[in-house]
């Protein structure tokens, strides 16, 4: 956690207030990793992001189906908030605070509570070791203890957690304290929870005044800040966490990083924690030794520091001495990084605290092909995007809840030392490679097989699928594997065509136990619930790959597990390696094997292009555009591009790149075909160019104007339609953004036109409220055959819509049905 909690307090006030912002950024020049490889960091639209608060926000999906995200803080007054909180709706841009969660009271004990976590701290195992500080003015309590990453058991749904704390108030009359880690356990959906013990501490003395163990002007703070990572690929979890190097009587002066895991079978108990230490898992979690995390590079072949040239409390000095004479290593560019696997790159990628913490330094991020090994190179930096962030998470652009593992395009959140001042947002990015991961042969068909032999199939004549006891070579039982372009896969039925998936329309279908289906693709291209990202195993041991796979849902987040059990042939569930032996009905009778899943050529797979839609497309007459599509092909061959039905004035490049002024304005209806020469696939999308609308108009659908009700100015009030006035109530100023959409304020009240919340859902209001730049204020407007106009939020891609055409309708978003309450003329 970051102090001084004062800080904290005041940044929290300021979060409730401000919004992030817009824009687009540059492409940034990456690094090269080790290999041949070379990598490019694309930095896109900021977005918003409403509810920072002193940890990440750790995300998760329940049994059910039901997303969730958690976090934490616990101030230091006798009188400040203490609270682990929790948000719960359909993915990270929805999620509303849970009072169900957040404000349950233990019904055994009225003191222990979630919107209260005083009692709680204080008596937890490390609550009851602490002591006092010596003026409560300062530090009002023992101990303070944040919830930080949590992890929903699949035998038995109980939520699991570490815990960070902060305990033992200025030990040396400073103004700081200790940090450790504990893990802490609810058996009734975050309801209540009990802190069961210790699993990641210092291996240094944390007694109040403890001038044996630190006799000259330095200590050691403890281990803390955890961030919590579940790998799917070796069955471990991975937590990174932080350290700190204190002058007495002064304040922090180093920062280190360092690693711990454990087996998720373990269920985070305490014996199970081993620390990365001197090249090995070989030291114990609580107390233990542990490696500075260091890059590998010029300074650095192993990524760590030497045992030789870490800290030792009994050498004289201040920090600054120190580190200037060799004694200890300088702050940590890898300090509490927070991670995820990118599977498009086949990396895992880290984004760690910035070293140079004034607020004008890149992102930098760090990636490893090995959990096992620890070996991170710096693969990039976000360039022009610069901030000074507390507390960092990623985040999945196409389900918008999955941390763990990401695709090519991903947010990256910030709370608190954002860019430009501000408390809280996002920035999207993108990370292109040279080498993108390929854990599948897509010339291939493939038998996808359990440890215990059962085969999946798709049912003849049906939309179900099943397991078989064995082979029978039918082409229901064959697979082919179709690269996405951002590091996951579509799975087709060799036999019937169609995709491998799940509903991606309900949360019931991301509930534990859902059957995979085999139906149409969309014409747009497969839903989220038909993308598949495909996981080599990988041994804990050395990281090398194990020759089998985890094939992981990206709606859900389920793995495919085969079994005999005649009401699971064929299922999705939470990823496991390890067989259920609780007895609860929860987890069943499932095995690991039953997800450790072999691929075994079947045929080979005649060659097929993709060429991806960009979707439908608006441009402004005479304003330059740039549009790269993109193409794969089945066998790996290059491809070459070609377009017909462009707009006058553009033109593509061999390698998909749109370029050029538009000098006509209209309608095109554009085709694009990508060949190899053996092998050709094509696209069709419209491409609408306008004449630009900057400057102020009204709006009118279904025969009523764009209305700021009563002329107010008043922040959140939602817009009706009304008969047009002529009053500046119903004038709207048009800004043309970078992207090509529009900002649209209203000239009564100064206010831009917002979709409530940032929400993507049909339906939320369409209200005015201050002029952020985010992406709930920026709008596509797309001319009409008949010359009227869409108007289409750069959010959430659904239309302005008036509800009907009285007088004092509200206006909301919704999807396109071509209704004339959503067509817009534009005088």
């Amino acid at each position: 956690m970051r102090t001084p909690r004062s800080r904290l307090a005041g940044a929290l006030v300021a979060a409730a207030l401000v919004a992030a912002g817009g824009g687009t950024l540059a492409t940034t020049t990456a690094s090269a990793a080790p290999d041949a490889a070379t990598y490019t960091v694309t930095i896109g639209a900021k977005g918003s992001w409403t509810h920072p608060d002193d940890t990440p926000a750790g995300t998760y999906i329940d049994k059910d189906g039901t997303f969730y995200f958690q976090q934490a803080h616990a101030l230091y007054g006798a009188s400040d908030p203490r609270k682990w909180t929790f948000f719960t709706g359909t993915n990270l841009d929805t999620a509303t605070r849970s009072g169900a969660i957040s404000d349950a009271v233990n019904p055994a004990n009225s003191n222990d509570r979630n919107n209260d976590t005083t009692w709680r701290c204080n008596n937890s195992p490390t609550g009851v070791e602490s002591t006092q500080a010596p003026s409560t003015a300062s530090y009002a309590h023992r101990n303070y203890c944040d919830l930080a990453g949590v992890w929903v058991d699949p035998d038995t749904g109980d939520w699991y957690g570490l815990v960070h704390n902060e305990f033992t108030p200025q030990p040396f009359g400073d103004g700081l304290h200790y940090d450790g880690i504990d893990y802490a356990v609810s058996k009734d959906q975050g309801r209540t929870w009990a802190i069961k013990d210790h699993v990641i501490t210092s291996q240094y003395s944390t007694e109040r005044g403890d001038t044996a163990a630190f006799p000259q002007q330095t200590y050691h703070y403890g281990t803390g800040d955890q961030r919590l990572f579940v790998d799917t690929a070796s069955g471990y979890f991975y937590a990174f966490y932080g350290s700190r190097i204190v002058n007495k009587g002064g304040g922090w002066a180093a920062f280190y990083g360092h690693v711990a895991r454990a087996p998720i079978s373990s269920k985070m108990a305490p014996g199970s924690w081993q620390k990365w230490y001197n090249g090995a898992w070989s030291q114990p979690g609580v107390g233990g030794r542990e490696s500075n995390m260091v890059p590998v590079g010029p300074g650095s072949t192993t990524g760590y520091t030497p045992p030789s040239k870490e800290y030792n409390p009994a050498n004289s000095g201040d920090v600054n001495q120190q580190v200037a004479a060799g004694l200890m290593p300088p702050t940590s560019p890898m300090f509490v990084m927070d991670i995820t696997y990118n599977a498009h790159l086949g990396l895992y990628i880290g984004q760690p605290q910035g070293v140079d913490q004034s607020g004008n330094a890149s992102q930098e991020i760090y990636a490893t092909d090995n959990l096992a090994t620890q070996k991170w190179f710096r693969l990039g930096d976000t360039g022009s995007y610069r901030n000074a962030s507390w507390y960092r998470w990623f985040l999945d652009s196409s389900n918008k809840t999955s941390s763990g593992i990401v695709g090519k395009d991903f947010r990256s959140y910030c709370s608190f030392g954002c860019s430009n001042g501000a408390s809280s947002e996002y920035v999207n990015l993108t990370i292109g490679t040279t080498q993108p991961a390929t854990p599948v042969d897509t010339s291939q068909a493939y038998r996808i097989a359990g440890a215990g032999g059962r085969v999946l199939a798709q049912v003849s004549g049906s939309s179900a699928t099943t397991s078989l006891a064995a082979a029978t070579g039918s082409g229901l039982e064959s697979w082919i594997f179709t690269s996405n372009g951002d590091g996951s896969y579509r799975i087709a039925n060799s036999a019937s065509g169609r995709l491998l998936g799940v509903g991606s329309t309900s949360t019931a279908t991301r509930a534990w136990g859902t059957k995979p289906t085999v139906t149409d693709a969309a014409p747009s291209g497969p839903t989220v619930g038909q993308q598949w990202f495909v996981l080599r195993g990988t041994s804990p041991t050395d990281g090398s790959a194990t020759g089998t796979y985890k094939i992981v849902n990206r709606y859900s987040g389920l793995v495919i597990g085969l079994s005999a059990d005649s009401g699971r042939l064929a299922e999705t569930t939470p990823t496991r390696s390890w067989n259920n032996t609780t007895g609860n009905a929860v987890g069943g009778t499932r095995t690991a094997g039953e997800q450790v899943l072999t691929l075994t050529p079947t045929a080979q797979v005649p060659e097929t292009v993709t060429v991806g839609n960009p979707g439908n497309r608006t441009a402004t007459l005479n304003k330059a555009v740039s549009l790269q599509l993109v193409a794969t092909d089945s066998a790996g061959k290059p491809l070459t591009f070609t377009a017909t039905g462009l707009p006058a004035g553009l033109s593509i490049s061999t390698g998909g790149l749109v370029t050029g002024t538009p000098t006509a304005a209209g309608v095109s209806t554009v085709t694009v075909t990508a060949s190899s020469g053996s092998a050709g696939g094509t696209t069709t999308f419209t491409w609408t160019v306008s004449a630009p609308l900057d400057g102020v108009h009204t709006l009118t659908a279904a025969g009523k104007a764009l209305d700021n009700p009563d002329h107010g100015t008043t922040a959140g009030t939602q817009l009706i339609t009304w008969a047009p006035t002529g009053g500046l109530n119903q004038n709207w100023r048009f800004t043309q953004q970078a992207d090509g959409s529009y900002e649209l304020k209203n000239s009564q009240s100064g206010m831009c036109a917002d979709v409530e919340g940032g929400s993507t859902s049909a339906g939320a209001k369409i209200i005015q409220w201050t002029c952020t730049q985010g992406a709930n204020q920026r709008w596509n407007i797309v001319r009409q055959a008949g010359g009227t106009y869409t108007v289409a939020s750069a959010g959430s891609g659904l239309l302005v819509t008036t509800a009907s055409s009285a007088d004092g309708s509200l206006v909301t978003q919704q999807p396109d049905t071509g209704s004339t309450r959503q067509q817009w003329t534009i005088n």
